[in-house]
């Protein structure tokens, strides 16, 4: 069982995972210009994967599927609205009606076609079933915590398949990414993905450690469980934050939503490659967490995972699954410290291009509602782009959402 750092007993209610409970909308990046070698539609889908819509499209207007661009990956059991990317020279042969579970919402040009990450995030609407009004006023009140204080951004279930099992299958590919096939690909995703759900729930538990003993008993008992060497000033200060995830000197922050990479503690002026943190800095970054100004990243592993053991090392990490919006903003660097011993446990030499992942996310626009004649309850959010909603539905019922 997954640990999302609590310790209530779980909240009672049913997601149904269906289309008619589940329903997500993209954000764009940017806004379309209008004009362009490339018709953007809007799309309504339903029981099908982004990939099965974009068969299905290909096939109607007989193009390759890789000349359909998608800015990302849609929930399968979902009612989504996703924009698509297609040469224009094509848009004069869509038809009206090109399935019975795809409609075209609207269509525009731009100049380029969509990527992975060209996403500012998604927006959510969620009924839960079965909800009493007692379980309701606390469910209410931990999304609302969520949406103060954020939640662990772990890959969700979707990640892994109906057996949870994809990324042991991925283990034994071998072919670098270049010549990886499209399933491959998903697979050694999933893999990555498993990997960073490991360290998260490893430093949430090293977090609930630090919150819920004294700053000298904390000190004993990450020694002997972790072999983490934390000095007793650095307890006490996380001790008294209300961040529930702690950081670590020598954690890689990135600014949030979008911004750079740096290392947790960095002086100012003081340049990537030769940061290693301070505690003085450390309290002023401290500070900027609890404000979400900052956040905690993880490393998705990658073939650069071979370097983790030596000093900290700028690295060049592609996008290889959409976390980060262009070339400019990929550059991290593994983690170093105190930090960077947990760190290493987690990260594996994979054949991907590596990359770093928010550890913690903040949802917005959070509307929650009740209906007790139904004993229904409906949540209303957006997330950034990668996050899962099933994620934040599992830390508000501090449970899996499947057995």
């Amino acid at each position: 069982m997954m640990y999302y750092g609590k310790s209530y007993p779980p909240i009672d209610f049913v997601f149904a995972h269906n289309s008619r409970d589940f329903i997500v909308e993209e954000i764009p990046l940017y806004e379309f210009q209008g004009s362009g070698e490339h018709t953007i539609i809007k799309i309504r889908k339903k029981n099908l994967s982004t990939f099965e819509a974009i068969e299905i499209l290909a096939n109607v207007l007989q193009i390759p599927q890789r000349d359909i661009g998608y800015a990302g990956l849609k929930d399968k059991h979902a009612l989504s609205y996703q924009f698509l990317s297609l040469p224009s020279k094509v848009s004069s042969n869509i038809p009206h009606v090109i399935h019975k579970n795809i409609k075209i919402i609207e269509s525009t040009l731009h100049n380029n076609k969509l990527k992975i990450g060209h996403l500012r995030g998604n927006k959510f609407f969620i009924r839960l079933k079965k909800v009493s009004p007692y379980h309701f006023t606390r469910l209410q009140s931990e999304a609302l915590q969520a949406k103060r204080f954020g939640f662990p951004n772990f890959f969700g279930f979707q990640r892994f398949g109906i057996f949870g099992a994809n990324y042991l299958l991925a283990k034994s590919i071998t072919k670098p990414p270049n010549k990886q096939t499209k399933k491959q690909k998903f697979l050694i995703s999933s893999l990555q993905s498993h990997y960073f759900n490991l360290w998260l729930e490893s430093r949430l538990k090293i977090s609930a450690i630090i919150s819920s003993l004294n700053p000298q008993e904390a000190k004993v008992a990450l020694q002997q469980e972790y072999q983490l060497e934390l000095p007793l000033q650095v307890l006490k200060v996380l001790h008294a934050s209300t961040l529930r995830l702690k950081p670590l000197i020598g954690d890689i922050c990135k600014h949030y939503p979008f911004g750079r990479f740096f290392v947790l503690g960095q002086a100012r002026g003081e340049s990537l490659r030769d940061a290693h943190g301070s505690f003085a800095t450390m309290i002023s970054d401290i500070e900027r967490l609890e404000q979400s100004q900052i956040a905690i990243t993880g490393l998705l592993s990658g073939r650069e995972s071979m370097n983790i053991g030596e000093d900290s090392k700028e690295a060049d990490l592609a996008d290889s699954l959409g976390h980060s919006v262009s070339k400019n903003t990929t550059k991290s660097l593994f983690a170093t410290g105190q930090a960077g011993i947990i760190e290493s446990r987690f990260a594996h030499y994979i054949q991907a291009q590596g990359t770093r992942r928010y550890a913690w996310v903040y949802p917005d626009s959070m509307k929650v509602s009740y209906m007790p004649r139904e004993a229904q309850a409906i949540l209303e959010f957006t997330l950034p782009s990668g996050s899962y909603a099933t994620s934040l539905l599992e830390y508000i019922k501090n449970a899996a959402l499947y057995p």
